[in-house]
């Protein structure tokens, strides 16, 4: 199989990119290396191209789609903050990105689209726990992205384009996780802390609780979608 990555220097992305390439799969990563990093990508000789581009860059999307069997969708703007501080430009790397990104998929045949998708789509709880069937009232711009990708994703299915699937995270964490950015995420903040022998600060009095899912979970649940059989849309 030939696999496409988006954002595959990323922190999830190069977890996929390990997880294909180790099982000898052809695998492509489209990254702009804005905040992932060439490091994560593996350098013992397996199969792995890296297509540097935005994507924005339709060109780079066709240069990197070539032959490819299954994409999956990871590139984005992730950081909510930096959502509502500059939302044209969220919405031109997390919409358009993506509307771009399909089309590409129908006219060079790709067979499958899976989407990283967010928890962010449901807003805020209006009951515990939540579920799939939760009403989705996202209040942010990049929640709005994320169900607008999904809908993106349906349709293209429904509209003769190839087989999708959308996963909705929330708080993955594990290795490459970073922690030096001004919106980096609780455990590598945790993390580098204890590593430097200083104690993880806690904001409020430490009732508070958050869900987590370990990055491994994620690439399994990936790894099992791209290689069923049956459509998901069919």
């Amino acid at each position: 199989m030939r696999v496409l990555i988006t954002g595959g220097a990323g922190f999830i992305g190069s977890h996929l990119v390990d997880a294909f390439s180790s099982r000898g799969h052809s695998v492509v990563v489209l990254d702009n290396l804005s905040t992932g990093r060439v490091e994560n990508l593996p350098d013992d000789g397996r199969s792995v191209r890296l297509v540097r581009g935005d994507i924005r860059d339709v060109e780079r999307i066709r240069t990197a789609i070539v032959g490819v069997d299954v994409i999956f969708h990871m590139a984005a703007l992730v950081s909510v903050p930096e959502s509502i501080e500059d939302p044209v430009r969220a919405a031109a790397i997390n919409l358009l990105g993506t509307a771009q990104l399909l089309a590409e998929a129908r006219t060079a045949g790709v067979k499958r689209v899976i989407f990283a998708s967010s928890a962010a789509v449901y807003g805020e709880p209006q009951r515990m726990p939540v579920d799939e069937e939760h009403p989705k009232n996202p209040i942010s711009p990049y929640g709005v992205h994320k169900l607008s990708g999904e809908q993106l994703l349906k349709v293209a299915s429904l509209t003769g384009g190839p087989d999708t699937l959308s996963f909705r995270f929330f708080n993955v964490y594990g290795a490459r996780q970073r922690h030096d950015s001004d919106y980096a995420a609780v455990v590598p903040i945790f993390r580098e802390r204890c590593r430097q022998g200083e104690a993880p600060r806690i904001f409020g009095d430490g009732s508070a609780t958050r869900d987590f899912v370990f990055v491994g979970d994620v690439v399994e649940a990936f790894t099992r979608a791209a290689e069923r059989e049956e459509d998901f849309n069919g």
